[in-house]
């Protein structure tokens, strides 16, 4: 344990909040911080859309989201669930993105497939 752990851990010694947060960061898994990094990604992406749909307003629909019954829930349902499908998205793509490096050899001990030979199949006409 290192002296600045020992530190840290010292009864009746305040933590800032900053180190804590990070701290935390960096014990959660690796896979959680995947997820909430591209979650985060796609509601800032979402953020971006609803902004722009506001301000071009299409056919006043921006005009009703803001001023329907006087109040901007119904703007903000809109942001979380066009957050929720542009963080699926991400979390989808970044996810298929994930394969295996072309620089690194097969898995499984193979060699893979080379070429590619075309086999004839003979086909019985049949009349109808």
């Amino acid at each position: 344990m290192s002296r600045r752990d020992r530190d840290d851990t010292a009864p009746g010694r305040k933590e800032q909040p900053m180190r804590s947060l990070a701290r935390a960061w960096r014990d959660t898994p690796k896979l959680v911080r995947f997820f909430l990094c591209h979650a985060a990604v796609g509601f800032g992406l979402a953020a971006v859309f609803v902004g722009g749909f506001l301000l071009a307003d299409p056919h006043g629909a921006g005009s009703v989201l803001l001023g329907a019954a006087g109040h901007w829930w119904p703007a903000l349902v809109l942001w979380f669930f066009v957050g929720l499908t542009f963080g699926s998205v991400q979390i989808g793509a970044a996810t298929m993105l994930l394969g295996e490096r072309p620089d690194r050899p097969p898995r499984g001990g193979g060699t893979g497939v080379t070429d590619l030979v075309p086999v004839p199949i003979p086909v019985r006409a049949r009349r109808r």
